[in-house]
C-alpha cells in the first residue's frame, strides 16, 4: 500500500507555484478553508482559477483572494459578481456536460478538492463527484483535502492514493445550502408538477423551494427512481420511505453533516461524474424521465432565461438544457420548467411577452414541454404560436393577462 503524502499548507503553495491554470472544484466539493489560506499567503498571484461554482451554495469570493487571480465559472454567482464587473471572472456560457468535456481538453496543471479520509489506499470523493473526474483522467497534479467527517458513500468514485501528488489535512464542513423554507406559491406549484408523474418514473429536479416542495409532494407516490445532478435531504427522504425505491443517480449530495452519514450509508445511491449524469443519451434511454427545472421568466414564444434579470447576469446556464432534452428523448418523458407567476412581491409578470432585448435565452422554445406556476400547467406540446401564447397567458398571474393578451395580439401582427 502507498504511504499517505501527506503535506502541509506551505509545502502545497510550494508545490502549486509553477502551476499557472489550477482547478478548483466547486459545489460541494469547494476546499474553501485551503484556498483562503493560498489567497493569504499569496500562492495565487497570477494564476486562473477554474471550476463550476454554484449560485446559493458556493459563498467564497474567489476573485478577492489575490488581486492578480483570475477566475473561470459557468455561473456568475453573488460572491463571484464583483470580479466579473471588474474584469477578472470570466464566465464561460456552457452547459454541463460540455464543462465537462471542456474541462477534460484544458491545460490544468493542478486540481484542489475536498475528499474523504483515505481507506486501503483509496481517496472517495466524498458528497462531489460531479467535475473532478474529468480533471482526474488527465495530467494535472492532484491535491486533495481530506476533511475528517466526510463519509464515503458505498457507490462512488475512489481515485488511487498514488494518484494524488498531495494530500492535506483541512477542517470546517464541505459547502451547503440553507435549509428549505416553507412557501405556500412553491407548494402549489410542487402539488402541480405531482400531478404529472405516474407512478414508476423517473424525477430529475435542482434545488431550491420549488424542489424541494415537488419531492415532498410525492409522498403517496410509488417505485419512482431520482436522476439528479445534486441531491438533497428531501430525495434521501423518499428512499428513506421507500417511495424512490428505484434508488438515486447523482453527482453530488448536498446538506448536514447528518445527512451525509445516512446517504453514504443508504443502498441504492449511486455517485456519478456529469458525464453519466448530464448525458442526453443515457438520459433519453430513462423511461418516463420528468425533468423539472426553474427559470427566472418564460415569454409567449414559450422560450426562457434562466440567468439573466434586466440584461444582468445573475447564474448560468448549467445543466437544465442537458436534462430538459434528456426527457424529450425519454420514453414518456415531460420537460417541465416552474416558475412563481410574479417577482418583485409581485409587482411584475414572470410570464412576459418576449424576453427583453439583450437578454440570453437559456431555454429554446422547443426545448419545453410544459411551463407550471402556481396558477396551474401550460402543456405547450403540438401547439402553435397562437395556442403556445394562449395557453402561457392561462398560467401568468391573473392580474397580468390581459396586459399579456394586448401584447401578443400587437406581437402577432408583427410576425
Amino acid at each position: 500500500m502507498s504511504p499517505l503524502p501527506l503535506i502541509d499548507l506551505d509545502s502545497l503553495a510550494r508545490a502549486l507555484a509553477p502551476a499557472r491554470r489550477i482547478y478548483a472544484a466547486g459545489c460541494a466539493g469547494e476546499p474553501t478553508g485551503v484556498l483562503a489560506a493560498l489567497g493569504a499567503c499569496g500562492a495565487l498571484r497570477d494564476k486562473t482559477l477554474t471550476g463550476v461554482f454554484i449560485p446559493g451554495v458556493n459563498r467564497l469570493d474567489l476573485a478577492a483572494l489575490d488581486p492578480t487571480l483570475t477566475v473561470e465559472s459557468i455561473f456568475v454567482t453573488p460572491a463571484l459578481r464583483r470580479g466579473f464587473e471588474a474584469g477578472r471572472v470570466r464566465h464561460l456560457p456552457l452547459a454541463y456536460v460540455d464543462t465537462y468535456h471542456h474541462l477534460q481538453a484544458s491545460p490544468i496543471d493542478a486540481a484542489l478538492f475536498t475528499v474523504a479520509p483515505p481507506r486501503d489506499g483509496m481517496v472517495s470523493l466524498a458528497m462531489a463527484h460531479d467535475f473532478t473526474p474529468a480533471v482526474a483522467a488527465g495530467r494535472a497534479r492532484l491535491y486533495g483535502v481530506i476533511l475528517p467527517d466526510l463519509p464515503e458513500p458505498r457507490d462512488g468514485i475512489r481515485i488511487p492514493i498514488d494518484r494524488f501528488s498531495g494530500l492535506i489535512d483541512s477542517d470546517g464542513l464541505p459547502a451547503g445550502l440553507p435549509p428549505d423554507r416553507d412557501d405556500p406559491v412553491q407548494a402549489r406549484i410542487g402539488a402541480r408538477i405531482a400531478g404529472l408523474i405516474e407512478d414508476g418514473a423517473t424525477i430529475q429536479t435542482g434545488i431550491g423551494a420549488a424542489p424541494a416542495a415537488l419531492l415532498r409532494a410525492l409522498k403517496d407516490h410509488r417505485d419512482l427512481g431520482l436522476h439528479a445532478g445534486m441531491v438533497t435531504a428531501a430525495g434521501l427522504e423518499l428512499l428513506e420511505a421507500g417511495v424512490a425505491s428505484r434508488g438515486i443517480t447523482t453527482g453530488v449530495a448536498l446538506g448536514t453533516p447528518d445527512f451525509h452519514q445516512r446517504i453514504a450509508r443508504a443502498e441504492r445511491v449511486r455517485f456519478r461524474p456529469v458525464a453519466e449524469t448530464h448525458d442526453i443519451a443515457r438520459l433519453g434511454a430513462l423511461p418516463r424521465l420528468v425533468a423539472v427545472n426553474g427559470a427566472i421568466e418564460v415569454d409567449l414564444f414559450g422560450q426562457a432565461s434562466a440567468e439573466m434579470i434586466g440584461g444582468r447576469q445573475i447564474s448560468g446556464q448549467g445543466g437544465l438544457v442537458d436534462f430538459l432534452r434528456g426527457a424529450r428523448r425519454s420514453a414518456g418523458g415531460k420537460a417541465v420548467v416552474a416558475l412563481a407567476s410574479t417577482a418583485a412581491g409581485g409587482a411584475r409578470s414572470r410570464i412576459v411577452p418576449v424576453l427583453e432585448s439583450g437578454t440570453v435565452v437559456s431555454i429554446q422554445r422547443a426545448d419545453i414541454d410544459i411551463v407550471v406556476t402556481e396558477y396551474g400547467c401550460a402543456d405547450l406540446r403540438g401547439c402553435d404560436l397562437d395556442m403556445r401564447a394562449e395557453r402561457l397567458i392561462a398560467v401568468a398571474a391573473p392580474e397580468f393577462q390581459g396586459e399579456l393578451e394586448r401584447a401578443w395580439s400587437r406581437i402577432r401582427r408583427q410576425i
